[in-house]
């Protein structure tokens, strides 16, 4: 282990920190005992995210440090980074995209900088503006800089959540990349939380600021935190913004076309910064071929391009013929339900939180199959979907409301032939469940969560194995009153398309599809992850559009098609590709006997969640294979699994029995000479 002092500013690195692990503790009162061997084993547990370099700071009141994954100017570096006159130091999980113009305009105000990278410009914005900088970033990122002056502890997040960070408080302060870094602090209770479960089980993911474990939160997307002299002040600097007033939308398709061209190709031009090789997840969506041809007008050399195929049910051929058609490298990774079903336990090991489906459990395999290509980052479509009108929730609400007017239209078939083209006619004429979409009461249609409720019905079927002591203490309490009170006033005046986007925003975007298929599946195999779609100003762009430029009748993304159909082959601006089904069936099919050992009566006994006589019948069900299984009781078993994996996971010892890193640690240690005789005991605030 190398200690470092402070260096000289000027001469020092010659490159920064990027995507990575961060973590540190803090309190307002000195520190008595050496924080810093807990901060490298929080960092440690860390290294999954940036393996290449380890770094900390500590003086009298804070210890922080990181874990390093090298993406740009890649050779040399050190972390943490401070500013000129060591007052300022940062750590940072992120890219900031915008830096090589940031840094330009930084220099013409008197700016020095001593990097190529892209991280170093955060400390120079918040010198000149403070947290108002945080609306000049485009990127992705989750920071923590530390004022010495001040003694001032200031944290921010992403505009959309894309990094993580989680934090707890009480007579100190702590935070991470990652709540399993949390779990090396001394006595931290590791108590599930069955509120945060209820709502996993409607929404599929806590809601904003929860976390699967009581006594830690999560840092809400958007927001920043400041921390000092004991008090915590959280922020939003960026909220979704949804114009009410038809003047203030986009209506022209000849000027939205242009306008989405422009900056598609300005969005994807900036993640492309990189050192390192960049690939596509192409998963036979318009949107991810849509990148495909950006990139490759971009980008000069050679490009690869990834898809996934699960027991073969996943048809290739629209992801062949954009690689194809690109002359890319292209590979397709191929798994069965076996394969996903060994994954489960580590993949809810990096996620922290229980599933409803097994989509991040494929993510986390094709993640496998580009790290071992060498890849380190990874652009991906996610986020079309949800702005521009391609989810199939949007379409339900525009046919259940046109019903709704309508009661006696001949057309309830047809419709459901849209809106679910992969279904055999002869299965929608059995499904009730479809047809009840359409046959929803008229006067519901004034609820502001119109189009969802129906989904959430699901949920309140999960709740039912759940032991008669959760469901007691869920009694009086309903997921959906929390998200009305958060979502209160922003509702009103918007019409059906715009209340949906912003209630899937809210409880999807950045807990489940940017967390659970995103940084917590990619970064835990050392992938960053980057979604030109999610660019603030394509997201202010597609939000401004009038809903006929989404979704014209029920032909979804529009917009998409018409600006970039030119672009690609005819078949690959078409559809859409359909998911795998009974994915969850088949894997535990494959995995059963692993699986049952968690579904055991005594150990679900034991642990306190369910009601071991009811996922009995929910078992009977999938272990004969005649049986149909509904696609709520795939969600119900894979809550159960991942629920039972997630309470023995964390019972487990945290980092400590671990193998310490190989690599050389850069400390930069600032303590003050007496701080062992200060007043206060820091180690004591841990067991107060």
């Amino acid at each position: 282990m190398r200690y470092s002092p402070l260096l000289n500013w000027q001469t020092k690195r010659k490159n920064e920190v990027l995507m990575c692990g961060i973590a540190g503790i803090h309190s307002w009162f000195h520190l008595t005992k050496d924080p810093l061997p807990l901060v490298q084993e929080m960092v440690y547990s860390l290294r999954h995210r940036g393996p290449d370099q380890y770094g900390a700071y500590v003086d009298d009141y804070i210890a922080f440090g990181q874990s390093r994954l090298s993406i740009i100017d890649i050779y040399g570096g050190s972390v943490p980074i401070s500013n000129e006159d060591g007052q300022l130091w940062l750590v940072c999980n992120g890219q900031i995209f915008n830096y090589v113009e940031l840094r330009q305009r930084l220099r013409h105000m008197g700016h020095r900088f001593v990097t190529r990278g892209n991280i170093e410009v955060l400390l120079h914005l918040y010198e000149e503006y403070g947290p108002a900088m945080l609306n000049m970033l485009n990127g992705q990122f989750a920071l923590a800089i530390w004022d010495r002056r001040q003694h001032q502890l200031f944290l921010a997040r992403d505009h959309v959540g894309i990094c993580p960070l989680f934090y707890k408080a009480n007579s100190f302060f702590a935070f991470a990349s990652e709540i399993k870094a949390l779990f090396c602090l001394p006595e931290q209770h590791k108590v599930l939380d069955d509120t945060t479960l209820a709502q996993t089980c409607l929404f599929g993911s806590p809601l904003p600021g929860r976390t699967s474990f009581t006594e830690i939160r999560e840092l809400k997307p958007g927001c920043f935190l400041r921390v000092q002299d004991g008090y915590l002040h959280e922020e939003y600097y960026w909220q979704l913004e949804l114009p009410q007033a038809a003047v203030d939308r986009i209506s022209e398709p000849e000027v939205a076309t242009e306008a989405m061209r422009k900056l598609m190709h300005e969005s994807v031009r900036l993640r492309l910064r990189a050192d390192v090789p960049v690939g596509i997840h192409l998963n036979g969506a318009l949107e991810s071929s849509v990148i495909t041809a950006m990139t490759c007008r971009s980008h000069g050399s050679s490009l690869r391009t990834f898809s996934l195929a699960c027991d073969d049910e996943q048809d290739d051929a629209r992801c062949q013929l954009v690689a194809r058609h690109f002359r890319t490298e292209h590979t397709l990774v191929t798994c069965s339900s076996a394969e996903v079903g060994e994954n489960l336990r580590q993949v809810i090991w990096h996620t922290e939180k229980p599933l409803l489906r097994g989509t991040p459990l494929l993510r986390y395999l094709l993640a496998q199959r580009i790290k071992q290509s060498g890849c380190k980052v990874l652009l991906s479509a996610d986020g079309a979907d949800e702005f521009f009108g391609g989810l199939s929730i949007y379409k339900e609400t525009k046919i259940r409301l046109f019903i709704a007017s309508q009661p006696s239209s001949a057309k309830r078939k047809l419709l459901l032939q849209r809106l679910y083209p992969h279904l055999e006619p002869q299965t929608i004429d059995k499904a009730a469940s479809l047809h009840s979409l359409l046959s929803w009461d008229s006067e519901a249609a004034d609820d502001p969560f119109y189009s969802h409720r129906l989904h959430w019905q699901s949920g309140a079927f999960i709740l039912q194995f759940f032991s008669p002591d959760i469901l007691q203490h869920l009694s009086h309490y309903d997921p959906i009153d929390e998200l009305a009170y958060h979502l209160n006033g922003m509702m009103d005046s918007l019409d059906p398309m715009l209340r949906s986007i912003l209630i899937e925003y809210y409880i999807s975007m950045g807990g489940d599809l940017l967390s659970s298929q995103g940084d917590r599946i990619m970064m835990g195999l050392g992938i960053e992850p980057r979604y030109p779609f999610l660019d603030k100003r394509v997201i202010y762009f597609g939000n401004h559009l009038t809903p006929q430029l989404r979704l014209r009748v029920l032909n979804e993304k529009w917009i998409v098609k018409q600006a970039f159909a030119k672009l690609l082959p005819l078949q690959a601006a078409a559809g859409r590709i359909a998911p795998p089904s009974t994915l969850v069936r088949k894997m535990y099919t494959a995995c059963q006997e692993e699986f049952s050992s968690y579904l055991e009566p005594e150990r679900l006994r034991s642990y306190g969640w369910f009601e071991p006589k009811k996922i009995e019948k929910l078992l009977v069900r999938f272990n004969k294979p005649e049986n149909p299984v509904s696609a709520r009781e795939e969600m119900a078993l894979m809550l159960i699994l991942s629920v039972q994996i997630l309470h023995e996971l964390a019972a487990e010892p945290a980092s400590k029995s671990m193998a310490k890193p190989q690599h050389e640690w850069l400390i930069y240690d600032k303590r003050s000479e007496n701080s062992t005789n200060n007043r206060y005991n820091f180690w004591h605030s841990f067991h107060a």
